[in-house]
C-alpha cells in the first residue's frame, strides 16, 4: 500500500518524539477518570493462562485502572479450576471470569467479554502474553493517539523477534507461497522465503512508530470510539483465524491507522493459547475456510484460491509423504499426509 510509505516518512518523525516522551509516564489528567479493559480469552492453556496474570499482578506500577476479563470456552485441562482458585488472589487486576459451557469461538468469546468491560480502553491479550514495564509504553502512547490502533512487537521468551505476527494486507501470491504445502516448500528451497519475508515486514526496518497493513491481535490496543467506527471487534463468521486480517481491513476502510510500536518489546508464547491443542485436520479445516470467507467478503478471488488449494492438497500428500519418510516411514507418513489434504479440500470447498 504505497499510503503507508508516505504516511511513515510523514508521522514517523513527530510520532517518535511523542512515544519517546510518552514512554516516560502517563499524565495523571489522561488517566482521571478512566479504565482499561483487558480480555483474555482462554481454552485448554493453563499454564500459560497463570503465567499471564501473574505477570499482570506484578506490575508496580500501572498506568491506570485496570479490570481483568477472561472468558474460558470450557477448557479441560485445569485452567477453569485454576481460574475459580485463583481469582480472589488476583482482586488487584479486577479479575472476573466468564465460564461457557462450550467452544464458542475467540470471536464470540471477544464479543461476550467486551459487553461486560466498563473500560474506554480495551486491550485484546492473548493468554500466553507477559507483561512487563513496556505495558506503561503501549498505553502511554495509545493515551495520546485514541484513533488509532496500536500493536507492540511480539518477541520470543529469548528475544529474539518473531516475525510473523504483523503482517501486510493478504494477495493470492502471498497466500499460495505462505498457507500451502506446495508454495512454502517452493518459497524456501528456491526463493530463500523471499514471499514470507515481504509479507511479514522482514525485509523492512521499521522505525519505532510505523504505520503498518494487518497487526496481529496477540497484545492489540485501541479505544472504543476505534470500535464503534468499525461497529464490533471480531467478525463471528471467523471464529479464530482470518478475524484479525478481517479487522485491519474494516479499519482500513474506515481510515484507522495501525500502529506498531517496534522498540516496545512484549514477550509472547506464539502458539501457547489452546489452538495447540485442536487436531491439526480440525485446524486446517477451520483455517482455510474461514480464508475463503474472507476471499468472498473482500472480493480477493475465492474460486482461484479454492482452485489452488484444492490442487495443493493433492500435490501435498506425495510431497508430504516423501518429506516425512525419513522420520515416520514412507506408509506413516503416507497416513499422515492424507487426513491433513482432506480437511484442506473440505475447508476450502465447504466454506
Amino acid at each position: 500500500m504505497d499510503g503507508y510509505s508516505s504516511t511513515r516518512r510523514d508521522n514517523s518523525s513527530r510520532d517518535n518524539q511523542r512515544v519517546s516522551r510518552a514512554a516516560q509516564n502517563t499524565p495523571t489528567s489522561m488517566t482521571e477518570g478512566k479504565m482499561l479493559s483487558i480480555i483474555i480469552v482462554t481454552w485448554n492453556c493453563q499454564e500459560e493462562v497463570m503465567g499471564c496474570l501473574k505477570s499482570l499482578a506484578e506490575l508496580t506500577e500501572s498506568p491506570l485502572d485496570i479490570e481483568t476479563l477472561v472468558v474460558d470456552n470450557d477448557s479441560q485441562d485445569g485452567t477453569k479450576e485454576f481460574l475459580e482458585a485463583s481469582s480472589p488472589h488476583f482482586s488487584g487486576i479486577g479479575l472476573q471470569v466468564m465460564y461457557n459451557s462450550k467452544n464458542l469461538g475467540l470471536s464470540n468469546a471477544t464479543q461476550q467479554a467486551y459487553q461486560k468491560a466498563h473500560g474506554s480502553w480495551i486491550l485484546l491479550c492473548n493468554p500466553d502474553i507477559s507483561f512487563d514495564s513496556n505495558f506503561g509504553q503501549l498505553v502511554a502512547y495509545g493515551y495520546t493517539h485514541p484513533n488509532e490502533i496500536v500493536v507492540a512487537e511480539m518477541i520470543n521468551n529469548d528475544g529474539t523477534p518473531q516475525k510473523v505476527i504483523h503482517r501486510k494486507f493478504p494477495t493470492i501470491t502471498r497466500i499460495f507461497f505462505d498457507f500451502t504445502l506446495v508454495g512454502t516448500y517452493l518459497d524456501e528451497k528456491f526463493m530463500n522465503h523471499l514471499v514470507r519475508k515481504d509479507y511479514c515486514y522482514q525485509n523492512e526496518r521499521l522505525p519505532p512508530v510505523a504505520a503498518i497493513e494487518q497487526p496481529g491481535a496477540s497484545f492489540l490496543l485501541f479505544n472504543r470510539i476505534v470500535i464503534e467506527k468499525l461497529g464490533f471487534i471480531f467478525d463471528p463468521s471467523f471464529p479464530v483465524w482470518w478475524n484479525d486480517v478481517d479487522l485491519a481491513m474494516r479499519a482500513e476502510e474506515a481510515g484507522i491507522r495501525r500502529i506498531l510500536l517496534s522498540d516496545v518489546k512484549v514477550k509472547h508464547g506464539l502458539g501457547g493459547s489452546g489452538s495447540r491443542t485442536m487436531p491439526s485436520k480440525t485446524k486446517r479445516h477451520v483455517f482455510c475456510s474461514s480464508m475463503i470467507l474472507y476471499a468472498r467478503r473482500w472480493k480477493m478471488r475465492p474460486r482461484l484460491l479454492q482452485l489452488l488449494f484444492c490442487v495443493d492438497a493433492i500435490l501435498s500428500v506425495p510431497l508430504s509423504t516423501i518429506i516425512q519418510r525419513r522420520t515416520y516411514g514412507f506408509f506413516r507418513a503416507l497416513r499422515r499426509s492424507i487426513p491433513h489434504a482432506a480437511a484442506q479440500m473440505s475447508g476450502v470447498l465447504g466454506a
